[in-house]
């Protein structure tokens, strides 16, 4: 069993709270504004440090209180975990993480993937959020890549300098010339990791349209760009896009550009899907990127899905959850509403209901 105990003390709402988590999936109920985001919270600070809704931890120290404290205990590839973080308004944010009594960093522990409303625009959004999912996969199952993506964003952010500051354009030059070398070597890996990305989608999506779900997703195919012209050397493009990068003051081409776009029956998808499919797309999406991870590197993955059930009928609510029950995980879920979603989800295997 991965997570079993969630404790809060004066996190934000919450005075002094446990919850208990089973396998499966673990659906929070709760009103409005009683919690349910709040608990996601919590365990994103818990495993990450970092929290998707303040830019800072201490803002969720409760409003009359001096600290917050979460911990967490459970079972991690047969040995017991323990978690905890606390924070006051004088310091920094504490952790600790133990597992089989030895000390361990968060990143040797569950691999988070948590849906949030800002996931969901992952087809028609900003290529931010498609690069911010495709780089937390790549960097778990390679993290040597993490590496070269920091070196050349050490680069990439002196260009940007000499571009802002009008600098002679012999400097800007320099730097594009060692922005190209880095830059040549981290888009062949995001090029390689794409091609493993593709091959598990599509393989998943196929098996899911075959089976007879889901079946306005046959013909789904996805896209690279590398984040410059295919037909020229990343020096060449940074060298003609100097004078409209100064303009700009920053620079306009290279693999921190990268994007990829989903097509069904070779239109986008963003316009040849309803923003229910939409939706249920992106869920297959991070399902089948839990099967890389296991397959690649044998990863745990908690995967964590807020307000689940908007813009889902009782149908395709109830045919998501069977897949994500597939899965085998730990499933964390809020947003599931109505007696008749209730009745379907009490009939199947390893379904906890969370009060608050």
């Amino acid at each position: 069993m991965p997570l079993q105990r969630l404790h809060l003390k004066n996190f934000r709402l919450f005075h002094d709270k446990t919850l208990n988590f089973s396998d499966g999936i673990n659906l929070i109920l709760g009103e409005n504004g009683s919690g349910k985001t709040t608990v996601l919270e919590s365990l994103n600070i818990l495993l990450t440090g970092n929290s998707f809704r303040a830019k800072e931890t201490k803002e969720c120290i409760h409003s009359d209180k001096e600290f917050y404290s979460v911990s967490a205990k459970g079972i991690f590839k047969g040995k017991d975990l323990s978690l905890v973080v606390e924070n006051n308004h004088n310091k920094r944010l504490f952790s600790k993480r133990m597992l089989g009594g030895l000390s361990v960093k968060k990143g040797e522990l569950y691999f988070l993937q948590l849906v949030m409303a800002k996931n969901l625009k992952m087809i028609d959004g900003e290529p931010e959020i498609r690069r911010e999912f495709f780089n937390d996969l790549m960097f778990h199952v390679k993290p040597e890549i993490k590496k070269l993506h920091n070196a050349y964003q050490k680069v990439l952010k002196q260009r940007n300098r000499a571009l802002k500051k009008r600098l002679s354009t012999s400097e800007v030059s320099l730097w594009g010339k060692k922005l190209s070398a880095l830059g040549l070597e981290l888009s062949l890996e995001q090029y390689n990791f794409f091609k493993i990305f593709k091959e598990h989608t599509l393989e998943s999506m196929e098996k899911n349209v075959s089976d007879g779900s889901f079946n306005y997703l046959d013909k789904l195919s996805l896209n690279f760009s590398k984040g410059w012209e295919r037909s020229k050397k990343l020096e060449e493009s940074l060298y003609e896009s100097l004078e409209r990068d100064k303009a700009l003051g920053y620079t306009s081409k290279g693999p921190h550009r990268m994007d990829y776009t989903f097509t069904v029956d070779n239109k986008k998808a963003s316009s040849n899907l309803s923003r229910g499919q939409l939706k249920i797309l992106i869920l297959l999406v991070f399902l089948s990127s839990i099967k890389l991870l296991k397959d690649l590197i044998d990863t745990e993955t908690l995967l964590m899905i807020d307000d689940l059930g908007s813009e889902l009928d009782l149908n395709n609510l109830t045919s998501i959850v069977m897949k994500i029950l597939e899965s085998e995980n730990q499933i964390i879920l809020t947003g599931i509403d109505g007696e008749e979603m209730h009745k379907s989800l009490k009939k199947m295997t390893n379904f906890t209901q969370i009060n608050i």
